[in-house]
């Protein structure tokens, strides 16, 4: 997969910033996150032969402790447009707000990280495979800190990528609300 960095800056008004952020893809080879690799694990389980999963076999209670690391999100196509359905209780504690029914174009955050994300949820969609990565962002202590994340594809139709299920490592970050440095 291609190196693919979001350069530093920031927008006025921003939760999430990325001025100096590192966001990184990954091939799966890479990946160390154990919760990532279980995801994927049961991702494979219930896609079978299919190229991806539908939406309606994925059954939470098999991956219960990554409950509050999980993202599920619908697409919208022409254009490209992400909501998000829900976001666990983890995600929501890091990012300092619960941004479940929300679309990503409304949320405040740093538009080079929502560039960054446009395209590996693209490229997910396109080729029906997961997507990997790493971020280094700066959070509130003033420390730059690493998770890695993927994003797998989740079928209505049997047909096209029309939503998603993603997760966010945040396990090694200690705990604090609203981790994500304010501009």
């Amino acid at each position: 997969m291609a190196d693919e960095r979001v350069p530093g800056g920031h927008k006025t008004g921003a939760r999430l910033t990325t001025a100096t952020a590192r966001m990184v893809r990954l091939p799966f080879a890479e990946v160390t996150s154990a919760m990532i690799r279980q995801l994927a694990d049961y991702w494979n389980e219930i896609r079978g032969s299919k190229p991806y999963p539908f939406k309606k076999d994925f059954d939470p209670s098999r991956v219960i402790l990554l409950l509050p690391y999980l993202i599920i999100a619908e697409y919208h196509l022409d254009p490209l447009r992400v909501r998000y359905r829900l976001a666990g209780t983890e995600q929501v504690r890091h990012v300092g707000e619960d941004y479940t029914g929300k679309w990503l174009h409304e949320m405040l955050w740093d538009p080079r990280y929502v560039e960054f994300w446009l395209t590996a949820i693209r490229e997910m969609i396109e080729t029906g495979q997961p997507v990997f990565g790493r971020d280094s962002l700066l959070w509130t202590d003033g420390k730059i800190k690493e998770y890695e994340w993927a994003v797998f594809p989740l079928t209505v139709d049997g047909r096209s990528v029309t939503h998603s299920v993603g997760i966010e490592d945040f396990s090694t970050i200690e705990r604090q609300r609203g981790l994500f440095a304010p501009d």
